[in-house]
């Protein structure tokens, strides 16, 4: 029902005391006219607010735009929307706020559900959208949860563990998404049991992350990868996704290899023959040697030996 202003005359006057109330409040009567707030607006404190009389009147005014208002603060992301209206007096009567926050969570439980849509896709190795499922566990949709008033702490709770679930499905295949939605998660308020096992999620993937970063400093680093995005990965260890070109450029490196050994066995083996056969045999040189050749002592090579020698003596 909206809101209007009425000039009727024939209105009691305990409602027109109620509309003039409305009227001298600039930010109650913006917010039931437009369903939105100026920042930091707030409703006057006038002790009539709290008249069950005014509230029933006013209620089923307020319960449209309150309702309205939070579902288009969820759906366009707008935390200060849900700021203003949480620093405000919910003006209902016990009847209609009981069925605002019931139209409330029936809009919540269909948000939730796309959640678990996402999960049961995970399970099943389908396809996920990631953007979409960041509209669900971003950092405006656990604020604007926040704002919520204290008796949607069980939904927020039950929310919470749904989002574990996604995690614990999407972490084997996008780690750092996976350990953002853990780490904004753990800012939503839930109750203790819950927090407490958010905490424990976070500090396992936090360890689990670090430890793949250690492993993946010993493997080869993905500053170069000249295979197109195989071989190896740039963010951790090995890469699960190897190609064929990878393969073979391993293949043809590991076969230049072994012909450069065997040349070089090749080689050393050729001149330790040569080295050895030096010995005792005439060399490759321009000098030949050969003990055949040394010249050998005779007596009669000596001048005295012969016989002109020793007439010439006389």
């Amino acid at each position: 029902m909206k809101y209007e202003q009425s000039t009727a005359a024939n209105i009691s006057e305990q409602e027109k005391a109620f509309r003039t109330s409305i009227s001298n409040d600039p930010a109650l009567s913006y917010f039931l006219e437009t369903g939105s707030l100026r920042p930091n607006a707030r409703f006057a404190k006038e002790a009539i607010y709290r008249d069950p009389a005014f509230l029933a009147f006013i209620s089923p005014y307020f319960h449209e735009v309150y309702v309205n208002a939070i579902t288009s603060a969820f759906d366009q992301k707008d935390t200060d929307l849900m700021s203003n209206i949480a620093m405000n007096t919910i003006l209902l009567d016990d009847a209609y706020r009981k069925q605002a926050f019931d139209d409330i969570l029936v809009y919540l439980e269909q948000r939730k559900s796309v959640l678990t849509m996402f999960h049961a896709t995970l399970q099943m190795q389908g396809p996920v959208d990631i953007f979409i499922l960041a509209e669900h566990t971003s950092t405006s949709t656990i604020y604007n949860l926040n704002y919520l008033p204290v008796e949607f702490l069980e939904f927020r709770s039950s929310y919470a563990r749904v989002i574990m679930q996604v995690i614990n499905t999407l972490v084997n295949r996008n780690q750092q998404t996976a350990m953002n939605m853990i780490t904004d998660l753990r800012q939503l308020t839930v109750d203790t049991q819950t927090a407490h096992d958010v905490d424990a999620l976070y500090t396992l993937l936090d360890t689990n992350r670090q430890t793949s970063a250690t492993e993946s400093g010993y493997g080869y680093s993905g500053d170069f990868d000249n295979s197109g995005g195989s071989g190896y990965s740039n963010n951790s260890g090995y890469s699960r996704d190897f190609n064929n070109s990878g393969g073979s450029d391993g293949t043809i490196g590991r076969v230049l290899l072994g012909i450069v050994v065997i040349i070089f066995i090749i080689i050393i083996t050729v001149f330790g023959m040569l080295s050895s056969g030096n010995s005792g045999y005439p060399s490759s040189g321009p000098y030949h040697y050969h003990r055949s050749y040394r010249p050998t002592y005779h007596p009669t090579y000596h001048p005295s030996y012969h016989p002109s020698y020793r007439r010439s003596r006389r």
